[in-house]
């Protein structure tokens, strides 16, 4: 195994170590490797399993240091970015924000600043984990994520990026290398609220609103189920149809309209109808 820094340190099955330094030169040593191999895009989540040996990869491919998988492209209809880009590269400004305030807002609020300054935008979507931010805020993004295999690339909704928990559409050596979101217009409007007991703690409950009249797009997206985040589709419409006035928008009524949502306990249906109740304010009260 090669030596990782003091800081990668861990008690971990043996393993190899190789470093890419583009996307492609990664595939091709995925496509050798088979179900071997293991994508580290960061690290904040797959390290601890490591330590803990619930994940236990032959080999682990770094994607640190690969330059274009840290590319960023702003259009006028669009922002492209790269996979390897920094939670706390989105929360510094450093991405040009394609939604006024909310990619800064999301990064902001995951886990503390070590995490954000590790941890990647590529890397937290491809983990899949329910209850991570950038799932549901990029699926009410409508975002896209732009893959590559041996066979080439291909670009995948983000809807349909998610068949299950901490499961994703990408095929064997196949990854993650950018997400493009849509510019929003200047009527757009954004709520995002998560309920958790401390900022390092998985989210109890997420609700994640945007609104968009000029594009003809409004989405209502709840994630930390143990399920990929939903898309509340009756919800959504009614939105995009009559947006809530400020003062109609209660816990009661936030608690109605979790009723596509089954099987939530008490406990939990309190927490998204709070969460969405949050969002929705943040969304349409300003």
């Amino acid at each position: 195994m090669n030596e990782l820094s003091p800081d990668f340190r861990m008690d971990t099955a043996q393993f190899d170590y190789v470093r890419v330094l583009y996307a492609e030169e990664a595939v091709n040593v995925l496509a050798q490797c088979g179900e071997r191999g293991v994508v580290l895009a960061g690290g904040q989540s797959l390290i601890p399993q490591m330590s803990l040996r619930t994940s236990q990869p032959h080999v682990l491919v770094d994607l640190g240091q690969a330059i274009d998988l840290r590319a960023i492209e702003a259009r006028r209809d669009r922002v492209t970015i790269g996979a390897m880009v920094t939670h706390a590269m989105i929360e510094d400004g450093l991405v040009p924000d394609p939604v006024v305030g909310m990619l800064p807002y999301v990064a902001h609020g995951i886990a503390h600043r070590g995490v954000r300054n590790r941890g990647t935008l590529g890397g937290s979507a491809c983990w899949a984990d329910p209850c991570a931010d950038w799932p549901t805020a990029l699926i009410a993004l409508d975002a896209i994520i732009t893959c590559l295999s041996p066979e080439g690339e291909r670009r995948i909704p983000m809807t349909r990026f998610y068949p299950d928990a901490f499961t994703t559409a990408l095929q064997p050596a196949e990854i993650a290398t950018a997400i493009e979101i849509p510019r929003s217009s200047k009527q757009a409007r954004w709520g995002y609220y998560k309920v958790t007991r401390t900022v390092s703690e998985s989210a109890d409950a997420i609700a994640a609103v945007v609104h968009d009249p000029e594009r003809g797009v409004s989405r209502v997206v709840l994630g930390g189920l143990t399920c990929p985040p939903v898309v509340l589709g009756a919800v959504s419409e009614e939105i995009r149809e009559r947006p809530p006035m400020p003062d109609a928008i209660r816990l009661e009524t936030c608690t109605e309209m979790l009723s596509e949502i089954p099987a939530l306990t008490d406990v939990n249906l309190h927490n998204y109808a709070f969460a969405l109740s949050r969002a929705l304010r943040t969304a349409f009260a300003g």
